[in-house]
């Protein structure tokens, strides 16, 4: 069975967000402003704030100078590049995303492809 769509609440965008910025997207991207703690509404981090499709998670520019700079990265792209990797031919297992899978999310969701990698 092939899933086609999901539908992630913020825990899950806020999850894909920070695993992208820990471990994903560094050789390719720089955040201008990165604060992953005002994300979340409790002091244990286990529920994030409500965030709307346009709520911007990091100012993004590229890690050489060259191709981008403050690019917005929104929960919106995170949705979006989910989606997009279950209609692609990269393998992406939704219960465990790791900082591979949440560095294709966030290209795929911001560039509507894997553009680095």
């Amino acid at each position: 069975m092939k899933i086609s769509a999901v539908e992630l609440d913020d825990n899950d965008v806020v999850e894909i967000f920070i695993t992208a910025m820990e471990g994903g997207i560094g050789y390719w991207a720089v955040a201008d402003e990165y604060k992953w703690r005002h994300l979340y509404a409790d002091d244990d981090c286990t529920q994030a704030i409500s965030l709307g499709d346009d709520y911007v998670l990091a100012v993004l520019s590229d890690a050489e100078g060259e191709d981008f700079k403050d690019l917005k990265l929104t929960p919106f792209h995170i949705r979006r590049g989910v989606n997009w990797m279950l209609h692609s031919n990269y393998y992406i297992n939704i219960n465990d995303i790791d900082a591979s899978a949440a560095d294709n999310i966030v290209q795929a969701g911001l560039f509507d492809e894997v553009v680095y990698g």
